[in-house]
């Protein structure tokens, strides 16, 4: 669809522009001026589609107040300004608000420095302006069904699995914790709500949130430390001196409050508050399932010291207190969680070429867990488990653009880190399940432990364009961790790319890097008797894509990726059940020890992005195949899906938007359990289990559709919209495990439980 994007700011490209000016501009390209306009320390954003090499200028700017005319030269191109991030200026189409299509190319990144992504997969998820008040108002995230939640929208892309009920994914073969999640530029630790029950919330409210970035393989060297992913989020920035939204559905509530002050607008601010509504829902339903409940605090101050620098400070606060019980499967469960994390940012730009951006942050969180579990007959037992951690962290990166065609990017991370662990648990599995797996009839863990120690990391990138049509991006990234026993605590990861663009509509892209993936110092698998740290994983990536736009709105996609996992560190899965409440009490609990694995795929994806006033639409299919090499063969993943579908459209009528999504995709692997009852030679009877090999069959198709509708109100005071989503719209019964118990008579009960039936959110959101 596009052919680039040209992202232009205070450090922005340098060309030989000044001789230029100094002969006044009329006849001169559209273009060259406004980047004279950047080199002067304007911000400016505008895309090659729109300001094209063929447009002149016919009058003279003014050159006393530059911007200030700016809309009247672009009127006759059909453009026009509108407010952007950081006090930017957007070049858009006149007719048109400010939009960012959710198709638009990867390379609308910082403004700060001539970005040019030649990442091979990177899905760009950015808010569009749904009114004139705020770009951030209406968007993707808001269009389309979510759950109430930002970053299910990266659940509609292809390479991603996941059953619909956490908000974690598994990216291209990778397990859920593969993926760097990044707020504002930096790392959260544990950013989902109900971590050990699903994680079906983040951490994050998501209307703080002004847009993500998600890489799903070969992603540049300054991402590290996760070998699958990189999700990337942005809060949302403030145009006026005060705005708030009140927010109110089935599953939360939340306040926003932002604005901007200072003479010049310099100044920044953003709060919010969000509590969840499933301890009401429990409420109405049934008191006895349990009180899951969470919350969450955000706190945002930023000041620009002139025209080059600017601080911020963050304060991001969670809190989870829950009850859960499960009658059926004899379980019960409490659990709390805190998360603390305070950090400073400052931005600074030292000239025209050289950039750098500061992060000092500390980060305290503390986990709670307790729980027990009665299953005549099978499984009987108890744990408690507590953590406490603490991460000390400052990052600096650095960006020195050298030419107009090349650029050198550095930087370094430093950690320090402090936790304690405690956990106890009693296990006691009943003849004939204490012989399955490696299972012993009475087990007991009591274990204490207090690891501290630091990471350290440091990267370079240069990005090079040899010339108009290619451009090359290598990188090295080094890891160091001195809190494990392992001997390879260092890692080394050299990365490349290039970006071929063989004419205005076609990309070529081809990526290729090491990615390594040390064992947090919050990671120790000590509920599962591990008390040591296992020495980094490594990962393979090559990524090859193709992208073309048939016309300014429609552009398919193709993309083949390998991923080859080495240096695996063993986990622990359960074999027939993933959704029960304590997963380590459990007699399917096992460890897979895979020597390496393998991720092959390919994904063919179809896309119509719109203005605020059109419909968007999407359709992607998905080829993979997620192996695990073990000592008995190779074993498919848990969830490995051979086939996807997953196809979505949105379209307004007025103040109506109407939105559908859906997805399709093979039935993931499954282990099985039988059960036979024999007489016993010495009289009586007995239950004989016969287990088959791990994942070597599968649960039937997966497939679900979920559709959203909306209306927007003007009121005296601002804009309500009221929306009605609806997930597993036809109630498809999308079977996730079997559940195993014993009859009366001593016979083997299966049955199948699935992943969410229809489900219902009503909501509000009042704007002004």
């Amino acid at each position: 669809m596009h052919s680039g994007l040209r992202l232009t700011a205070a450090l922005g490209i340098a060309l030989p522009i000044l001789a230029v000016a100094a002969d006044g501009w009329k006849g001169q390209k559209l273009a060259d001026y406004l980047d004279s306009l950047n080199e002067q320390g304007q911000r400016i954003i505008f895309s090659s589609d729109l300001v094209t090499g063929d447009m002149q200028l016919d009058e003279e700017p003014d050159a006393g107040e530059p911007t200030a005319g700016l809309d009247e030269l672009l009127q006759p191109f059909g453009l026009t300004t509108a407010p952007g991030p950081a006090n930017s200026l957007l070049i858009v189409e006149l007719e048109s608000p400010a939009t960012i299509s959710p198709a638009a190319p990867a390379n609308l990144r910082d403004i700060a420095i001539p970005e040019i992504v030649v990442t091979s997969s990177l899905h760009r998820l950015e808010y569009s302006s749904p009114t004139t008040h705020s770009y951030l108002d209406r968007d993707l995230v808001t269009r389309i069904p979510t759950l109430d939640e930002a970053i299910r929208v990266t659940d509609r892309l292809p390479g991603t699995a996941s059953g619909g009920l956490s908000s974690r994914n598994h990216v291209r073969g990778g397990e859920v914790n593969e993926v760097l999640f990044l707020f504002d530029g930096l790392r959260l630790y544990e950013p989902y709500h109900l971590k050990d029950f699903q994680s079906i919330a983040t951490i994050v409210n998501a209307n703080a949130i002004g847009g993500m970035d998600f890489y799903t393989g070969a992603f540049p060297a300054h991402f590290g430390d996760r070998m699958s992913g990189v999700l990337s989020i942005d809060m949302r920035e403030p145009t006026e001196p005060l705005e708030t939204e009140l927010a109110l559905s089935f599953l939360n509530a939340s306040i926003l409050s932002m604005g901007t002050f200072g003479s010049q607008r310099q100044g920044e601010w953003l709060a919010s508050a969000r509590r969840s509504n499933l301890d009401l829902i429990f409420d109405v339903i049934d008191p006895q399932l349990g009180d899951p409940d969470y919350q969450d605090y955000f706190a945002h101050l930023r000041y620009a010291f002139g025209p080059r620098t600017d601080l911020s400070v963050n304060f991001l606060v969670s809190e989870d207190k829950l009850t859960l019980v499960d009658n059926d499967r004899g379980e019960f469960a409490t659990a709390a969680y805190s998360n603390r994390v305070l950090w400073l940012k400052w931005t600074a730009d030292w000239t025209n070429r050289l950039r750098s951006e500061s992060i000092f942050a500390l980060s305290d969180i503390s986990n709670r867990r307790q729980g027990s579990v009665d299953l005549p007959q099978i499984v009987s037992g108890t744990l408690n488990d507590s953590g406490e951690f603490d991460v000390t962290e400052f990052r600096q990166d650095w960006t020195w653009t050298a030419a107009d065609n090349w650029m050198l990017r550095f930087g370094v991370d430093l950690k320090d880190l402090d936790a304690t662990y405690r956990f106890t648990s009693t296990k006691r599995i009943e003849a004939p399940f204490d012989t399955l797996f490696d299972n012993q009839p009475l087990s007991n863990l009591d274990l204490q432990l207090a690891p501290a120690g630091a990471q350290y990391a440091a990267y370079s990138e240069l990005r090079w364009r040899p010339f108009a049509m290619m451009t090359i991006d290598l990188g090295l990234r080094w890891d160091q961790q001195n809190y494990t026993t392992a001997e390879d605590d260092k890692q080394y990861s050299p990365r490349g790319s290039i970006l071929f663009q063989a004419n205005d509509r076609t990309d070529i892209r081809l990526g290729w890097g090491q990615y390594h993936q040390a064992q947090e110092i919050n990671e120790l698998q000590i509920s599962d008797g591990v008390t040591g740290y296992f020495p980094a994983q490594r990962a393979e990536h090559f990524v090859f894509n193709v992208r073309h736009g048939f016309s300014a709105r429609i552009e398919a996609s193709l993309s083949l990726y390998r991923k080859s996992f080495r240096t695996i560190r063993p986990r622990f899965e359960n074999s027939y059940n993933a959704l029960t409440l304590l997963p380590e009490l459990q007699f399917d609990r096992i460890r897979v020890d895979a020597t390496n694995a393998e991720a092959l795929g390919a994904e063919l994806t179809l896309t119509r992005s719109g203005s605020n006033d059109e419909s968007i639409w999407w359709l992607s299919y998905a080829w993979s195949e997620a192996e695990d090499m073990t000592v008995n063969g190779d074993q498919p993943r848990s969830w490995d899906q051979t086939h996807a579908v997953k196809a979505g459209a949105s379209w307004r009528l007025g103040p109506w938007d109407f939105s559908v999504a859906g997805e399709w995709h093979s039935g993931w692997p499954i282990s099985t359990l039988a059960g036979t009852v024999v007489d016993m030679p010495g009289g009586g009877q007995a239950l004989e289990l016969q287990a088959s090999e791990r994942n070597a069959q599968n649960l039937s198709s997966f497939h679900t559709l979920d559709a959203r509708i909306s209306r927007n109100f003007d009121l005296p005071r601002g804009e309500l919209t009221a929306f009605l989503e609806i997930t597993n719209l036809y109630n498809r019964a999308n079977p996730c495990c079997i559940e195993y118990s014993v009859a009366a008579d001593g016979s083997l009960i299966a049955r199948q439980s699935h992943w969410l039936p229809i489900l219902p959110s009503l909501g509000v959101v009042w704007a002004f």
